[in-house]
């Protein structure tokens, strides 16, 4: 019931705060991800860029006036009006195992902890406001803090910066009782790390961020100030900088004098109230000398829980617009087998709705519309309606994203696994002019956010500006993107979107000719802690067809089931070890696709993208985040590899590592903090870009960021295989004519084909006609 009761807690809000609300939603538009395009790109976040991200904050806004709805962070800003008081964050946390109510409430105590203290040293400028607790959680794709159990020990740890691009906040529930009292102020630094993007204030590293740093502290010790959040767990930031000739005066700020820190070699020299208003300028105010020792006077307001349940909701969101009808085979039969297939591989249980759209998505225009309902063994329903899509129109986005959402409240709101998964070939025109149409798509985009229901998307098709518009519709509804540019990518990604919303992750893939596997099997290698894998196998060419048999490490056969135009198998608690598929094809020869994937709540792997769209020619990053036993893992040396798919259809290779800033002081930020890093400079195409990083990861260690860790524990062997998308283009991109406008060429032929026969057909009543006339004249004379 998550949806309801943020309705409710906002309700309670006053009329300000539910206009400060709504309108920082509103501001969140597309066209506005282009600003941080414009900034510099190196390790560490560029000014504005963490603010600039979709998230479900309440940023702070004019109430009035005549900057009504603009960002501010004080009063002056908003001539007529104020500016509201805090930030408000919301945030998501996944327990990794069935918490008991003792552990849940340890959990919430430590988050009102967080929020009292983030209110007090952002002297009263921030809080947390809901926090939506996933318990028992299946994935940890769509959370700020992930909760593990004590028999994964995690310290506390931190994806430094990476707030809303992969990254998290982890740890341990025995590090959290451990902490007792304490939890919510440690909460608070790791909360700091990711949100505001700054280093530790006390750590020494050989390799620093380009430079050694030295072991330090700030206040200095000999100062006698043990406030500093970053260093003591205090409850201040650090502010000004200390006089570097006189050690014990801090009347010109308490920060590091010499600038030996990491905070200071690997941000700038800034201090650690600079870098919260370098990440956050616009809605947070530096105080002009020493910060408050409290909140200022603001009064902090109770954060909101909402415990949810574990079930998978889900609604599939259709394009038949009347561009589906073009390629051969044509999109909406590519889109027929790519969603029949999604149908087919859910788990039974699944609860799953579906709607199409065009230049509406109303029944009444011949839309397909499916209510939320468990999936069982007859799935017909769902299978008719994806069956009977028929394009037509043009393409109305943000209507069938409506729907969705309406269905997904009507059937009970948002639980801890609720995703629409969308499917478009084209820009948003509707409702018409383009104006309307992109704003009507960013309200919807904006709830979609606030509601906490993130968009899962692909998008084929030709026109200019479509790549970027899916981009960003996956950033805004902090969703995933993973383009199908080549048309035959489309049910890889439907089963991709499907294995993602049950927490499993792809292992490895196997690709070529079926006549080509008579000779040896696929072999996939499934890893310690996988609590089930998964087996699917797509083909291409409609006409061919295959068996599979599944071969476990101990012997046993498993035998994969038919989907629409490939088979799939799903195996609870599978033994570890190499997994053989041995394929028997049939019929005419055709490219495929093998793929195994494992639900494992232990060892696992994100990738992410910094940006979700660049400018040609800008920089790509790409973050890869190896996780097992402790939290982040790395080893020295080691290098990630990503397979790159340009818009041009050719491939490229992109090297991700773990070493810290090259020369130019851009790339990877500090080295061996098991954030992997690649930075993709051939750009110069627009359209989409996707990264699949592929690892095999034996005996890593632990990254340095966990700063108690057991050096001798090493990872087992698993392997992953991670697809994500990007995309290049200018802001305001569109095409002289949409693709939904055109004519299909097939249409073209269809009509010429029945002019010919009305033809032929005239042509035939004339001549009989005259011969009749000819008889008639001769049998007269």
């Amino acid at each position: 019931m998550k949806t309801l009761e943020v309705g409710k807690s906002i309700g309670r809000l006053s009329g300000q705060r539910r206009f400060a609300f709504l309108a920082i939603f509103r501001a969140l538009t597309v066209a506005g991800a282009f600003f941080e395009m414009a900034l510099s790109a190196h390790a560490q976040t560029a000014n504005g860029e963490i603010e600039g991200r979709p998230s479900p904050t309440f940023r702070r806004i004019c109430q009035g006036g005549t900057n009504a709805g603009k960002y501010c962070k004080q009063n002056s800003e908003c001539p007529g009006s104020t500016c509201s008081d805090r930030n408000v964050f919301n945030i998501t946390v996944a327990i990794l195992y069935e918490a008991p109510a003792a552990d849940i409430t340890t959990i919430e105590n430590m988050i009102s902890g967080l929020s009292a203290t983030l209110l007090d040293v952002t002297d009263g400028q921030a809080q947390i406001g809901t926090a939506t607790i996933h318990n028992n959680a299946i994935t940890s794709n769509q959370a700020d803090l992930e909760i593990h159990p004590s028999t994964n020990d995690v310290w506390w740890v931190t994806n430094t910066g990476q707030f809303r691009t992969g990254g998290l906040m982890s740890v341990s529930i025995n590090r959290v009782n451990d902490a007792g009292a304490n939890a919510g102020t440690i909460l608070t630094h790791e909360f700091s790390h990711l949100v505001f993007d700054p280093r530790d204030e006390y750590e020494s590293r050989p390799a620093g961020c380009g430079n050694p740093t030295s072991p330090a502290d700030c206040p200095v010790p000999a100062a006698g100030d043990g406030t500093c959040l970053m260093d003591g767990n205090g409850t201040e930031f650090c502010w000004g900088q200390a006089n570097s000739a006189n050690l014990t005066d801090l009347s010109g700020g308490n920060h590091d004098p010499t600038n030996v820190t990491e905070q200071s070699v690997c941000r700038s020299n800034r201090s650690c109230w600079d870098q919260v208003v370098w990440s956050w300028p616009t809605t947070f105010l530096k105080p002009p000398g020493a910060p408050d020792p409290g909140t200022k006077g603001v009064v902090l307001n109770p954060s909101n829980f909402i415990v949810s349940h574990n079930d998978v909701r889900a609604v599939l969101v259709l394009d038949e617009s009347g561009s589906m009808s073009l390629e051969s085979p044509s999109r909406i039969e590519r889109l027929k087998v790519a969603a029949g297939d999604f149908i087919a591989s859910a788990q039974s249980g699944t609860q799953l709705g579906l709607q199409s759209f065009a230049t509406d998505a109303e029944t009444a225009s011949g839309r397909a519309s499916v209510a939320i309902a468990a999936l069982g063994a007859n799935r017909s329903t769902w299978s008719n309606a994806v069956a009977g899509l028929t394009p037509s129109t043009r393409t109305n986005i943000g209507a069938g994203l409506q729907k969705a959402k309406d269905m997904i409240v009507t059937a009970g709101g948002v639980t801890a696994n609720t995703y629409i998964v969308l499917m478009t070939d084209g820009l948003n025109n509707e409702p018409a002019p383009d104006s309307n149409a992109a704003a009507d798509l960013q309200a919807k985009i904006n709830d979609l956010l606030a509601s906490g229901i993130p968009v899962f998307i692909t998008c084929t098709g030709g026109d200019l500006g479509l790549q970027s518009q899916c981009s960003e519709i996956a950033a805004g509804t902090n969703g995933f993107y993973s383009d199908s540019a080549d048309p035959s990518r489309m049910a890889q990604n439907f089963v991709d979107f499907q294995e993602r919303m049950t927490g499993h992750q792809g292992v490895s893939s196997v690709e070529g000719n079926l006549s080509k596997m008579r000779e040896a099997p696929a072999t996939f290698y499934v890893d310690e802690f996988s609590e089930s894998v998964s087996f699917s196998l797509l083909w291409e060419n409609p006409a061919a067809g295959a068996r599979a048999t599944l071969i476990d490490p101990a012997g046993a056969t498993h035998q994969m089931g038919p989907i629409p135009q490939g088979l799939y198998a799903r195996i609870s608690k599978p033994i570890v070890g190499e997994w053989k598929m041995r394929i028997d094809p049939i019929g005419p020869d055709s490219r495929f696709v093998a793929r195994a994937y494992v639900l494992n709540r232990i060892n696992n792997l994100v990738v992410s993208t910094r940006w979700p769209t660049r400018k040609p020619g800008e920089e790509m990053y790409v973050f890869a985040f190896p996780k097992s036993r402790g939290g982040p893992i790395t080893q020295p040396g080691a290098k990630l590899t990503a397979r790159v798919s340009r818009p041009d259809g050719s491939t490229d290779t992109l090297d991700l590592f773990d070493n810290g800033r090259d020369a130019p002081n851009h790339g990877d930020d500090i080295p061996g903090d098991g954030i992997f890093t690649g930075v993709y400079k051939n750009t110069a195409l627009k359209g989409a870009y996707g990264f699949q990083v592929s690892v095999d990861i034996d005996k890593w260690h632990l990254g340095s960021d966990a700063h108690q860790r057991d050096e001798k524990v090493e990872s087992p062997r698993f392997m992953r295989e991670q697809r994500v998308s990007a995309a290049v283009g200018e802001p305001g991109d569109k095409p002289r004519e949409p693709e939904d406008g055109r004519t299909p060429t097939r249409d073209l032929c269809t009509i010429c084909c029945w002019l010919a026969v009305v033809f032929l057909f005239m042509l035939l009543v004339a001549l009989a006609l005259l011969l009749r006339c000819y008889w008639t004249k001769r049998a007269r004379s």
